[in-house]
């Protein structure tokens, strides 16, 4: 028995259409809210949950934690339209055995019921390749010296070289150097590639500064 927790009743009636086109003879029970989740976790034996984060007013996490604490044999897959890496962290702390995007295709969404069914862990394939990338820009972040993230955070807010020494109190040739030099540890070819760098990476930006 499955349990499908989302606020929209269309996405209820959408996933429970999913999965009775592979196993058409599974009972799946719905609920709107956390409140109606536990009412069918404690009445009905469900084996695993599909749980959005984001329910109305409430939140997922609650019902994930609710689950966590009363250590109940019911695997969870978090379904949700959230890429954020600290929402998947979060969730994955709490135990969650699979996180999966709401946009992912059909064959995706079964392959991980699947895993989950046998034991196993899925993440969204679309999921990991951000958190794989995220990964990478860090690391090149970290090759920077300080100074070189104070010249890359400046480029991003549209200085010119001659902006970017008058706020450092370095020479144009200085910046120039560099500008180079970050060019060339981030693998770029503009300032503007740099820009747009600096911008996909604002958060870690702060962190090296």
């Amino acid at each position: 028995m499955y349990l499908v927790v989302d606020d929209h009743p269309v996405s209820r009636k959408g996933l429970e259409q999913i999965i009775h086109m592979y196993y058409p003879e599974e009972e799946i029970l719905e609920a709107g809210t956390v409140h109606e989740a536990m009412s069918c976790l404690d009445k009905s034996a469900v084996s695993i949950a599909f749980v959005d984060l984001r329910l109305g007013e409430e939140s997922g996490f609650d019902l994930l934690k609710w689950l966590k604490e009363s250590r109940r044999e019911v695997r969870t897959i978090c379904i949700t339209s959230s890429s954020r890496e600290s929402d998947f962290f979060r969730a994955r702390e709490m135990g969650v055995d699979a996180y999966i995007l709401k946009d992912a295709f059909i064959e995706e969404i079964m392959f991980g019921l699947r895993a989950v069914q046998r034991g196993s862990k899925f993440y969204s394939s679309a999921l990991m390749e951000k958190l794989n990338l995220a990964a990478e820009e860090e690391k090149k972040l970290e090759s920077l010296t300080e100074r070189e993230v104070e010249v890359l955070c400046l480029m991003s807010q549209g200085c010119s070289n001659a902006e970017i020494g008058k706020r450092l109190f370095i020479t144009l040739g200085t910046v120039k150097k560099h500008v180079s030099s970050i060019l060339g540890k981030l693998d770029l070819k503009s300032r503007v590639e740099a820009a747009v760098f600096a911008g996909k990476c604002g958060g870690l930006l702060a962190l090296q500064d």
